[in-house]
């Protein structure tokens, strides 16, 4: 017949899950410091900031602001329906 004896459940140390779990979080970290700098401090950016109201004035920053943009009618007309 069977042994119907209760015997005591084996639990698994935790250590060695805690170490995934810890390696796991320093991988984590690793990866997300790797991709701000590869966002916001890439190489390729300028040395110094770039002058918008330079670009603005600029011949082909004219096509951006024209002059009829500001000149609208002061009074609207009336729609009837």
């Amino acid at each position: 017949m069977t042994d119907l004896t209760l015997k005591p459940a084996t639990i698994p140390k935790s250590g060695l899950f805690r170490w995934e779990i810890g390696i796991a979080l320093l991988f984590k970290i690793v990866l997300l410091t790797g991709l701000w700098f590869l966002i916001f401090r890439w190489s390729d950016k300028p040395a110094e900031k770039p002058d918008i109201a330079a670009h603005l004035l600029s011949p082909g920053g004219q096509a951006m602001i024209s002059p009829d943009l500001f000149a609208q009618p002061q009074q609207e007309t009336r729609h009837v329906r």
